[in-house]
């Protein structure tokens, strides 16, 4: 897949378009957290978008980098946790809390800063940013920028799931329907936006991407007009920007797809419409027959919201995965370490002088026999 990618993106260099994104139309890329806004963050910063100076680092989470613009960033993440309620559950430094009663309204005391930032960066030509807290502040961006263009990501919803599970932090290991119910507030945020904003932005289901390059990079020029520069399409840079692992997918019949559709088909209903808006969409199968919805209220029993129960049974899977690896690991590296001594030993005794004066016997009674 990456090579067809690498491919396409050197064939569409040869045709640079004259429509490049004057300075004032910013490309700004927005999705749910671990929903692939980085990989398809990197593919515009290979067709030559600047992505500014500091970037936050990659990680054993994301090996290949996050691509986000680090002042963007922190200055994103003031202002979610400073609007999200006091004394409420959540995870506040993406914007999210259990009472989902984030509060965006009058944000006119952030403006001297959106303002400075925006200076900083729309000298360079052709700029952008990704943070995927932009998903929820699309509104407060599209005041400031009203001719920017955007890039709408989103990803199953168990997928994300999955994958926030997988980076084991503490929080979400304890609390597992965390990053669900947030992939619910942040794409139902993306979707109010982009039907406000049609004709300014492009919203794709990564999964789809990944299976169709051809379609996604064909639209990125025709509906956002970016063009190619053919010195960012060099296939040594380009072969940098998609690691296939960070895309697993647990597949539509996969145990706990199917239990969320049973208890939590809510999911399915936003996803399906995201998919009937989506200028690329995924493929749903015919099982999944819900209608689409973007504002259902979240069911609870006894104030427990049902999928916590199925993610807690497979985050104790994924965790009983990790300890696995470990053991293993830890198995290897004693046999390394047993092997090392063994071999140390070996060279010690071949070294050594009475080694030597056994081997001389050996040639000597050889030659005699």
């Amino acid at each position: 897949m990456i090579h067809l990618l690498i491919y396409l993106l050197m064939v569409m260099a040869h045709s640079v378009s004259e429509n490049l994104l004057p300075s004032n139309m910013p490309l700004i890329v927005a999705g749910m957290h671990r929903s692939g806004t980085s990989l398809m963050t990197a593919v515009v910063g290979a067709l030559g978008v600047d992505l500014g100076d500091r970037l936050l680092d990659g990680d054993i989470h994301n090996a290949k980098g996050y691509f986000e613009d680090v002042d963007f960033l922190e200055f994103q993440r003031r202002i979610l946790q400073e609007r999200s309620p006091a004394n409420d559950l959540g995870w506040p430094d993406w914007g999210w809390t259990e009472r989902e009663q984030l509060n965006l309204q009058n944000l006119n005391a952030y403006l001297p800063d959106a303002k400075a930032l925006i200076a900083s960066r729309s000298s360079q030509g052709l700029w952008g940013w990704k943070d995927p807290r932009t998903t929820l502040l699309l509104n407060f961006w599209a005041d400031l920028l009203p001719n920017a263009r955007y890039l709408l990501v989103y990803r199953f919803p168990w997928d994300v799931a999955d994958s926030v599970l997988r980076v084991n932090h503490p929080t979400f290991v304890a609390n597992p329907d965390y990053a669900l119910r947030s992939w619910y507030v942040y794409n139902r945020s993306l979707l109010h936006f982009y039907e406000k904003h049609r004709d300014q932005s492009l919203l794709i289901n990564v999964n789809a991407f990944l299976e169709h390059p051809e379609t996604g990079l064909k639209l990125l020029q025709t509906k956002l007009n970016l063009a190619i520069q053919s010195n960012h399409a060099e296939p040594e840079v380009l072969s940098q920007i998609f690691d296939p692992k960070l895309f697993a997918t647990l597949g539509w019949d996969y145990p706990l797809v199917r239990s969320l559709y049973t208890i939590a088909p809510r999911y399915f209903s936003l996803l399906k419409a995201l998919d009937q808006s989506a200028d690329l969409s995924s493929s749903m199968p015919d099982w999944v027959t819900v209608a689409p919805s973007i504002d259902e209220k979240p069911p609870t029993y006894d104030g427990v919201p049902p999928e916590r129960a199925v993610l807690a049974l497979h985050g104790c899977l994924i965790q009983n995965n990790f300890r696995h690896q470990q053991e293993i690991h830890q198995l290897s590296q004693q046999f390394a370490e047993k092997l090392d001594q063994m071999q140390t030993r070996l060279k010690t005794v071949e070294q050594s002088k009475g080694w030597r004066i056994h081997q001389a016997l050996k040639r000597l009674k050889a030659k005699f026999v």
